[in-house]
């Protein structure tokens, strides 16, 4: 069910030159005001601004030569799509990329800038997936998924592998959950080799797939994704991210979008770091004690992506009235 270890560590030695390390820092002001050490592991420092470089350098770099020729093809409302654009670009394998017709222009201008074919089809996420999928049947092309592959999450989890070199003492680590392949990969690595640290999941309300399924004992399907954490957007978790969540974590909760903003506008303040809600999500999770915190412990919270423009900061600033 979990990753191997040795998958991990080779998957580290496979990536490094495409996705290397990311620091991981101490957060002055939240380990103030939550009193405890608050330390942020910045994926955002990732090539694309997002952890997902690591999985689809892992897969690609796997590939077979005749694989590679024909190219890879995937769905995405932004951060897989474009790791796995920016992997092909630098290995010289050809990419279409399937989008929501609602993708914004600036995003499309990002995949565009990678040299990725981007097709626009499907109101969803899942749409575009299943034109995605008939590309693959049709043309021979080798599909990248976001989560539900063994070497996209050893990808992930070299994250995991990191921490365990960078804090000698993981007390509980906190990351947001889309399809799952983020915190079960790293789940893998900690669960292996540091299993007294707590493993807590965060989603945001109208993409919380996961918190339902961990809470009915079920893998559970949202009828459609309504949250502006639109990279939170898999309407079901994947089935073996769902059962090593089911084993090994402590809790998954979901928080509103007005929190995860007001979080957002409390991260970019204090830390002057811009992340998405499909981040800021895990400290309004802590900040309104949906975690609890024990004075003094080591926290790790993934700071996993921070594509976003100031517009739609902006946007929800005023949405929610904050």
């Amino acid at each position: 069910m979990l990753i191997p270890f040795p998958d991990i560590q080779a998957a580290a030695e496979r990536i490094t030159d495409l996705s290397p390390p990311t620091p991981l820092v101490r957060s002055d002001y939240f380990s103030r005001a939550l009193g405890a050490n608050i330390f942020l592991k910045l994926e955002i420092l990732n090539p694309t601004h997002s952890f997902k470089t690591r999985g689809a350098s892992n897969a690609m770099l796997q590939l077979s030569e005749a694989q590679r020729a024909k190219g890879v093809v995937t769905a995405s409302g932004g951060n897989h799509g474009l790791g796995v654009a920016y992997a092909a670009q630098a290995l010289n394998i050809p990419a279409r990329i399937y989008l929501p017709e609602n993708t914004p222009q600036s995003k499309v201008d990002d995949f565009n800038s990678f040299q990725a074919e981007t097709i626009l089809t499907g109101e969803n996420w899942n749409e575009a997936n299943q034109s995605a999928l008939t590309a693959v049947e049709s043309d021979g092309l080798t599909y990248i998924h976001p989560f539900d592959d063994a070497a996209v999450m050893a990808g992930q989890a070299t994250i995991g592998l990191e921490l365990l070199q960078e804090l000698p003492r993981i007390d509980a680590l906190v990351a947001s959950i889309g399809g799952g392949g983020l915190i079960a990969g790293i789940t893998s690595a900690l669960a292996l080799k540091s299993p007294t640290t707590r493993i807590y999941g965060v989603e945001t309300i109208g993409a919380d797939s996961m918190t339902q399924s961990f809470h009915n004992g079920r893998v559970t399907t949202l009828p459609a994704i309504t949250s502006i954490a639109n990279t939170l957007g898999s309407r079901a978790p994947g089935k073996r991210h769902f059962e090593i969540m089911r084993q090994y974590a402590q809790d998954i909760v979901a928080v509103s979008d007005a929190a995860a903003v007001a979080a957002l506008l409390g991260i970019l303040e204090n830390e002057k770091l811009l992340v998405e809600p499909a981040m800021s999500c895990c400290v309004a999770a802590l900040t309104t004690d949906r975690i609890p915190i024990t004075p003094g412990e080591n926290i790790v919270v993934i700071v996993c992506g921070g594509n976003l423009s100031l517009a739609d900061v902006a946007r929800w600033r005023r949405a929610f009235g904050i």
